[in-house]
């Protein structure tokens, strides 16, 4: 992975990132433009995709077109192949058909905040990321729902189990499970 070159607000700062592939890091970003220069870095350093808090969903196309359109635009797969692989990921993580035939007729307007994120997580899922980042994952969900969300990474890992992943965080989520990658603080 190339240098990162981030303005820290009193001119730049460098930060070298050697991001091993397989392996799993935490970057706690309190400063939301840093963090915002952080993911737009990350962005144009290798195929990324990333799982925004809020889903970073289209606001006025249905969970179903968000899912395929940035796969089909650039003509990487046919939609009955998407369908499949957007289905086996839902049930992958708990949902079943029907519910899955339901959300994806849905705006993002209608989705709770895991359904937005478990959306924006397939989404990313189908791109086949070389680094997948989850961006602010666990904020504001419930326990069950962190629960849930944790099993994001634990899929990644079983489909591309070389690539990288990144949590971004405001602050520390203190999570066990996160708390024995490493971790870098800006």
């Amino acid at each position: 992975m190339p240098t990162l070159v981030l303005d820290d607000g009193s001119g730049e700062r460098r930060l070298d990132l050697e991001l091993d592939a397989g392996q799993r890091y935490r970057a706690i970003v309190p400063r939301p433009p840093l963090k915002a220069q952080l993911l737009r870095k990350l962005a144009e350093a290798a195929p990324v995709a990333i799982v925004a808090a809020r889903g970073g969903l289209i606001g006025n196309l249905k969970v179903w077109e968000n899912l395929v359109l940035p796969i089909t635009y650039r003509g990487e797969a046919r939609l009955d192949e998407l369908e499949t692989r957007a289905e086996k990921l839902f049930h992958d993580l708990g949902v079943l058909r029907e519910r899955f035939a339901l959300l994806c007729g849905l705006l993002p307007e209608r989705l709770s905040e895991f359904e937005r994120r478990l959306a924006a997580f397939v989404r990313a899922m189908l791109a086949e990321p070389e680094i997948m980042v989850y961006d602010g994952l666990f904020d504001g969900l419930t326990r069950a729902e962190i629960e849930k969300a944790a099993d994001f990474d634990r899929l990644f890992r079983q489909h591309f189990p070389f690539r990288t992943a990144i949590y971004v965080d405001a602050e520390d989520p203190m999570l066990p499970a996160l708390s024995a990658y490493p971790t870098f603080h800006l």
